[in-house]
C-alpha cells in the first residue's frame, strides 16, 4: 500500500500540467510511479513462488489470482460506461450509440487483453487525452506473468533454483540490450520486447529473491552499495539502462529487508484491512474527476483532495468482496495440492 501511495503521488503531481513534466520525487532519470510499478512486479514474483511452494498447484495459483483481481476490473470497467459516461462523458452524435463502444470497453478491460483502452467521449479535453484507468496497463503484463509462472511450475521449469536464475540472467541481458536500441520499421516489436523483458525482469527477481531467500544478506549495506554504484552511472554512463535496474534493486532490498524483518508487527498493522488493489486501480480515475471537477488545482493539491476519496473507495470495495473472500482463498491455498 506504501508503494502505491507512492505511484498514485507521482501520477498526480504531473496530471495538472500534462505527461511531458517530470513528476515529483523523480530519482536518477527515473520517475516513482515507474520504480513503483517495478517494485510491484517484484513484490508479485516474490508472492508468486511462495504460493506455489506452499501448495504446488498451477491450479490453486491461477485461481487464487483470478478470483482477487477480476472482481474489481468488473466493478471499475462497468462503473466507467453506467456512472462516470454519464457524469462527465460527452452526448453521442445524435442518431448514434455508445452501446457497441462501451461493451467492447468492458471487455477488453476485464479480459485483459487492452485494459488501458482508450474512452473517447469522456475526458477528451484532459491533459492525458481520454485515459480513465492510469495503471491498468499492467494488468496485461500480470495475466502473461501469471500464466507463464503456472505453466513453467507444471513442466517443473520452477523447480531448479539455479534455472531460474539463469532466466533471471537472460531476461535482463536482453532487457539491458534493447532498452536503447532503435530498429528502423520495428517500433512497435520492440516497445513489446522491451515492456515484456523490463517488467520480467524484475518480476523474476522477486522470484529468485524468494528461492534464494536463506542466502541473501539482511544488512543495509547492500541497498546502500547498490544506490553508490547508481550514483557513479549517473554522473559517468547516463546513457546506460543499468542505471535503472541498480536503483531498483537498491529499493526492492529495501521492500525484502521489510518482507523478511523478524520483527513483530504492530497490532494496528494487523488489524489493517489490504486496500492494495483499490488504491492501485481507483487513485488514477479518482486524480482525473477531482481535476475535471477542480481544473485550478495544483498537484500537490490534486493529490491531497483525490487520495484520500481513493482511501474511502478502495475501503468500501474491499468490504463489499475482499473482506469475504479472501479468508476463503487463504483456506483454500493453505491446503497442500
Amino acid at each position: 500500500m506504501a508503494i502505491i501511495t507512492l505511484i498514485a503521488f507521482g501520477y498526480a503531481s504531473t496530471m495538472p500540467v500534462g505527461p511531458a513534466n517530470a513528476e515529483y520525487l523523480r530519482m536518477f532519470g527515473y520517475d516513482p510511479s515507474w520504480y513503483g510499478i517495478a517494485l510491484i512486479f517484484m513484490i508479485s514474483g516474490w508472492l508468486a513462488m511462495k504460493s506455489l511452494t506452499r501448495h504446488g498447484s498451477a491450479l490453486k495459483f491461477l485461481g487464487s489470482r483470478f478470483f482477487r483481481n477480476i472482481p474489481i476490473l468488473i466493478i471499475f470497467a462497468a462503473f466507467v460506461p453506467m456512472v462516470l459516461f454519464p457524469l462527465f462523458g460527452q452526448p453521442p452524435e445524435p442518431g448514434t450509440s455508445r452501446v457497441s463502444q462501451h461493451l467492447s470497453y468492458f471487455l477488453r478491460v476485464v479480459s485483459c487483453i487492452e485494459p488501458d483502452a482508450l474512452t473517447p467521449g469522456l475526458l477528451d479535453n484532459a491533459l492525458y487525452m481520454c485515459i480513465i484507468q492510469g495503471g491498468l496497463w499492467t494488468f496485461r503484463w500480470g495475466m502473461i506473468a501469471f500464466l507463464a509462472t503456472a505453466g513453467l511450475w507444471v513442466i517443473s521449469g520452477l523447480k531448479n533454483r539455479l534455472h531460474l536464475l539463469l532466466y533471471t540472467v537472460l531476461v535482463t541481458s536482453l532487457y539491458v540490450a534493447l532498452v536503447d536500441r532503435q530498429i528502423r520499421g520495428y517500433e512497435t516489436i520492440l516497445d513489446f520486447a522491451v515492456t515484456a523483458s523490463r517488467l520480467g525482469m524484475f518480476y523474476l527477481m522477486g522470484m529468485c529473491a524468494f528461492a534464494y531467500r536463506e542466502k541473501l544478506s539482511h544488512s543495509l549495506r547492500i541497498p546502500v552499495i547498490l544506490l553508490c554504484a547508481t550514483l557513479v552511472e549517473y554522473f559517468f554512463l547516463p546513457w546506460t539502462p543499468l542505471i535503472e535496474v541498480t536503483a531498483t534493486l537498491a529499493l526492492a532490498y529495501l521492500a525484502y529487508y521489510g518482507i523478511t524483518s523478524s520483527r513483530t508487527v504492530p497490532n494496528w498493522l494487523k488489524k489493517a484491512p489490504d486496500l492494495s488493489l483499490g488504491l492501485y486501480v481507483i487513485n488514477w480515475p479518482m486524480a482525473q474527476i477531482m481535476l475535471l471537477n477542480f481544473p485550478g488545482v495544483s498537484p500537490l493539491g490534486l493529490f491531497f483532495v483525490s487520495f484520500p476519496a481513493t482511501i474511502l473507495a478502495s475501503y468500501a470495495i474491499w468490504h463489499l468482496i475482499n473482506r469475504n473472500t479472501e479468508p476463503r482463498l487463504a483456506d483454500w491455498t493453505s491446503r497442500t495440492a
